[in-house]
């Protein structure tokens, strides 16, 4: 059941989501609130389930892997069998995102790897025990993805080597990013000036682009999709026109340029799926010379988001 939320709670949230870092009193000013009240609506948003993680976004491909996006249709599985493949993904230590949808397919995730190879033995692993309930499945890499807000992700010029303490930050950070300066050097066994030297160096080098703030849509009244798009004749001046198309839309958090049975994937975050269809047809009319097929499908839970689900031991690439 979706909370109410007054304009000072939809404004804390949406700043929130721009940066989960800022400070309570920073929030405090940008909101017009004391500090005590901000403290306050976070606490009573986080009970309520309307905020369900602080995380980091890192720029996966600066540490040398490729994002794998999985799609599956499943057969002869109820309830039961559906949750434990989702337990799989959640366990895995290569996915980053897990979710159930509807449409097309049942369950998705983002899988991260450093070849077409180590995926494939990561798929084939799971195949392996759960194939029997696997009717159909896509595979889509991630060529390209804005998520707005953050800085672009594309092929880098080169590869961030990490070291043990820069990978327990980003395994403390991916998952809870609003982790204090006190509480991330109690984790990670750093000193202060190291620990603010290296989240600062992070940042830089763009392997951490953002912090921002998982949503439970329902709770606050909100619905998730994803337009899945098959394009025709698209040279770099349609895609670009449509880039800008969903950077404008207010509706949209984040557009992925892909490859595979599907060219572009845009995200939209709506209240009614009659919105959805407004959309879809300014879309049609606006790109007809580029639309080839599409389809939509509707996330109903977000059951993981981490950005560094590795062992912190994980060795750098060669």
């Amino acid at each position: 059941m979706a909370i109410k939320l007054d304009v000072k709670d939809k404004k804390l949230l949406k700043l929130l989501d721009e940066n989960s870092r800022y400070s309570n009193s920073q929030l405090a000013k940008k909101v017009g609130l004391s500090k005590p009240a901000i403290d306050y609506r976070i606490k009573r948003l986080e009970k309520n389930n309307a905020i369900m993680q602080y995380y980091a976004v890192l720029d996966f491909m600066r540490l040398g892997f490729t994002p794998y996006k999985l799609y599956l249709k499943l057969q002869n599985a109820g309830i039961e069998e559906e949750e434990e493949i989702i337990q799989y993904w959640i366990k895995d230590t290569n996915a980053v995102w897990v979710a159930s949808i509807r449409g097309r397919w049942d369950v998705a995730a983002t899988v991260f790897a450093r070849s077409n190879n180590e995926f494939g033995n990561i798929l084939g692993k799971f195949m392996k025990n759960y194939s029997k309930y696997v009717l159909e499945k896509d595979i889509l890499l991630i060529e390209h993805s804005e998520i707005y807000g953050a800085l672009e992700y594309g092929a880098p010029k080169n590869i961030i080597q990490l070291d043990d303490a820069d990978k327990k930050i980003l395994k403390a950070i991916s998952v809870n990013a609003r982790l204090s300066i006190v509480e991330l050097m109690a984790r990670t066994k750093l000193t202060r000036d190291v620990m603010v030297y290296r989240l600062k160096r992070l940042m830089k080098e763009n392997v951490i682009t953002q912090y921002k703030c998982q949503l439970n849509y329902d709770v606050i009244g909100i619905k998730y999709y994803k337009l899945l798009i098959r394009t025709k004749n698209l040279d770099e001046k349609s895609e670009l026109k449509l880039r800008e198309y969903s950077a404008i839309s207010k509706y949209s958090p984040q557009f992925l340029k892909l490859i595979g049975s599907w060219d572009i994937e845009i995200e939209f975050e709506l209240h009614d799926e009659d919105t959805l269809y407004n959309i879809i047809s300014d879309i049609r009319k606006e790109f007809s010379e580029i639309l080839r097929d599409y389809d939509t499908l509707r996330i109903i839970k977000t059951y993981k988001m981490d950005f560094y689900p590795f062992d912190a031991a994980i060795k750098n690439p060669k």
